[in-house]
């Protein structure tokens, strides 16, 4: 409320110091006007803060036309009333008369005048006649003419105002194709930024790829030659296996070697599965032999070991051993392919990092709980 009322004082205060200076200096204003300025500037202000938040180009753009049109529109109602206040004194003042009678004196003027004064008087009524039509004559000339200059004064106006508009568009129309052009080339640089990462990425995609199957392939390679190594070791153990001829000499010379050698402890492990499969020491001694393979990292030899033995009477017989080898049997598979996954699949099962463990047990878990 103080802000209306102080806003409302400094107005009141501009509109008539600004009509004492217009009157001080000759120049026509009316108050009604001066009134419809200050009632603009609060409209153009309401609209300039209405219309947008941003002072850019096109904020300034349009409130310089609200300006204009305000100031148009003041300077034809102040135009449209000093016209109307002229008709008015032209409708209220007399066309004056001129009479011989008003310039005489008091005393001559009471005065008959002589018979032969008459007929000059008469001659010059006519005179006088004429010249009050010239006078009304020569004063609508003045005033067609000052009209015509006013006409030709707001047809200038209007000429000018309309030019200001078509210049205003076109700057307008300028302005948004040009911020098309900038937001379309900005789209396509976008675009085109888009599509080299996507190809980059993908670049990287591949080889990352290649590189994996390359590892995969080293890897594999490496477990046939492991492999290779291994079968070579253990048939070179197996002439002094066969030697053993019972199952307790075969399971000490398997406990002697299979710290330092435990290519020889595999052999005897095999030998005594295959001369003794009903033996009720047989599925320890599978379980012996998975872990040692485990400790090789010959994971898919233990699994290979495990499938053998479920075909065996004595595990096919017992549902609790042959539940645990399947078990077994799974937790391999899941323990070889997440090694394979981090290309470590050559880490002896002691070895295995703890993150990879940990990863290991989950997935063995999770795989338990949807089996059920």
């Amino acid at each position: 409320m103080t802000f209306i009322l102080l806003t409302g004082s400094i107005m009141a205060i501009s509109i008539f110091l600004i009509y004492r200076l217009c009157r001080l200096a000759g120049i026509e204003m009316k108050w009604i006007s001066l009134v419809l300025c200050a009632v603009l500037a609060f409209i153009v202000n309401a609209l300039a803060i209405s219309m947008s938040a941003f002072l850019d180009r096109t904020h300034y753009f349009r409130l310089g036309v609200l300006v204009v049109l305000a100031a148009a529109l003041v300077t034809l109602v102040n135009e449209h009333l000093l016209r109307r206040e002229e008709r008015k004194k032209e409708q209220e003042s007399p066309i004056p008369a001129e009479t011989d009678a008003a310039a005489l004196p008091p005393d001559q003027a009471a005065q008959p005048e002589p018979a032969a004064a008459l007929p000059a008087a008469e001659k010059a009524m006519p005179d006088r006649a004429e010249a009050g039509a010239a006078v009304r004559e020569q004063k609508p000339s003045a005033e067609e003419e000052r009209r015509a200059e006013e006409a030709a004064r707001a047809k200038a106006d209007a000429v000018h105002r309309a030019k200001a508009l078509r210049d205003a568009r076109e700057k307008a129309r300028q302005q948004a194709a040009e911020t098309l052009q900038r937001r379309q080339e900005e789209e396509a640089r976008q675009k085109a930024e888009a599509a080299k990462q996507r190809r980059e990425a993908e670049q990287r995609q591949r080889e990352a790829e290649a590189q994996r199957q390359r590892k995969k392939q080293q890897e594999a390679e490496a477990q046939r030659q492991r492999k290779k190594q291994q079968e070579a070791a253990v048939a070179a153990f197996r002439p002094q296996v066969e030697s053993l001829d019972t199952l307790d000499a075969l399971l000490d010379f398997a406990y002697e070697q299979a710290a330092h050698e435990p290519a020889a402890a595999i052999c005897a492990y095999q030998q005594a599965i295959a001369r003794f499969p009903e033996d009720s020491y047989t599925p320890f001694l599978i379980i012996e032999l998975g872990n040692i393979y485990k400790e090789q990292a010959a994971y898919q030899d233990a699994i290979d070991a495990y499938q053998h033995a479920l075909s065996l009477p004595i595990i096919a017989a017992n549902d609790a051993i042959r539940q645990e080898f399947a078990k077994n049997i799974r937790y391999l598979g899941i323990v070889q392919n997440i090694l394979s996954k981090h290309h470590a699949l050559q880490t002896p099962f002691r070895d295995i990092p703890g993150a990879i463990m940990q990863e290991i047990e989950t997935e063995f878990l999770h795989s338990g709980s949807q089996s059920k």
